[in-house]
């Protein structure tokens, strides 16, 4: 399996560097951004990939964040063409109706703090297959 690319914003430096610590022993591309503003989701008019002109494989953000909700900075990333296929949020909030309706048009998995590893895992070992499959067309 090749090294997913993938993006994590997080405006809690603990949960940031969690995050890239859990991705990074997986093998994984990570770039790491504490601030929506910062991130390549947020900066850029058009599809805001970062990796050489390659969007990440995965998408991973809070959604309570200073400046733009996780939620909204999909929106954004996703009306501006976007196109990571696997796409999560995590909260240690419960989430909002409209949040969650906004969520499921992109196919967003949901993750509550404090993030249950098993759940986290399990969902990471189904975009490794999905990646992989569609690596391999």
């Amino acid at each position: 399996m090749c090294a997913l690319k993938t993006v994590v914003i997080d405006d809690d430096p603990l949960v940031l560097t969690f995050l890239k610590h859990v991705l990074q022993n997986r093998r994984y591309s990570v770039q790491t951004f504490a601030h929506p503003a910062d991130s390549p989701l947020y900066q850029y008019k058009s599809c805001p990939c970062s990796f050489e002109g390659d969007c990440p494989d995965l998408i991973i953000s809070d959604i309570n964040m200073p400046l733009i909700n996780g939620v909204d900075l999909l929106d954004f990333a996703m009306t501006k063409g976007c196109r990571c296929r696997h796409l999560a949020l995590i909260s240690g909030q419960e989430l909002t109706e409209p949040d969650a309706n906004r969520m499921a048009k992109y196919g967003t998995q949901f993750f509550a703090k404090p993030l249950d590893l098993g759940d986290f895992y399990f969902w990471l070992d189904r975009v490794e297959q999905d990646v992989a499959m569609l690596r391999s067309n």
